[in-house]
C-alpha cells in the first residue's frame, strides 16, 4: 500500500494522483448523466426488476425487502446508472442482493453515491460503487465490480471477495 506522497517506488505518486483524477471524472460523469431521461426512485428497491436506464434518488436508497434484479432484456451493452443523493445500503442475507439477468453485465452498472455506501453482510452485489465518502462491506459480502471512495475509506470487514466485473 502506498500514499501519493510516498517517495518510492518510482512512479507510484503519479499513478495514485491519476487514479484519483479518474475517479473524480467518473463520479461527476455518472452524477450528471441525463440521457436517457432519469426515472425517480425512492426508498427500498428490494423485490423489483429494473430495465436499463438512469435511476435517480433524491435521498437515501436501500435494497432491503428482497433482491433487486437488473434485466438487460437481451442487450449485453445495457447500462444502469443509479444517482443516489445520500447514503446507499443493502441489507444482504435472504434479500438485498443484486441479480443480473437477460445478458446484463456488472461492468455496466454504476452506483454513484452522494455520501456513504454499506454493502450488507452476505450480500451478493453487482456493479461499480463510486462513493463520495466511505464504503463498507460487511462480513461475507461479495461484489463483482469495483468499490471506489473519493474522500474516505473502503472498509472490508471479513471474508469479503471483490472480483473484476465482466
Amino acid at each position: 500500500m502506498y500514499a501519493s506522497d510516498d517517495i518510492a517506488p518510482l512512479g507510484i505518486p503519479a499513478m495514485l494522483i491519476q487514479a484519483k483524477q479518474d475517479l473524480t471524472l467518473a463520479y461527476q460523469s455518472a452524477k450528471t448523466a441525463n440521457s436517457p431521461a432519469h426515472i425517480t426512485v425512492a426508498g427500498d428497491l428490494g423485490g423489483t426488476t429494473l430495465a436499463p436506464g438512469i435511476y435517480r434518488s433524491t435521498s437515501t436508497l436501500l435494497i432491503q425487502s428482497g433482491d433487486l434484479t437488473l434485466d438487460a432484456q437481451g442487450d449485453a451493452d445495457a447500462v444502469w446508472i443509479f444517482q443516489i443523493a445520500s447514503n446507499f445500503t443493502t441489507v444482504g442475507g435472504a434479500g438485498g442482493n443484486v441479480i443480473l439477468s437477460g445478458g446484463a453485465q456488472a461492468k455496466n452498472v454504476i452506483w454513484q453515491v452522494g455520501s456513504s455506501a454499506t454493502i450488507g453482510g452476505f450480500t451478493s452485489f453487482k456493479g461499480n460503487v463510486l462513493a463520495l465518502t466511505d464504503i463498507t462491506m460487511n462480513s461475507g459480502a461479495t461484489a463483482e465490480g469495483r468499490m471506489l471512495a473519493s474522500n474516505g475509506a473502503v472498509v472490508l470487514t471479513s471474508d469479503n471477495i471483490i472480483t473484476k466485473p465482466k
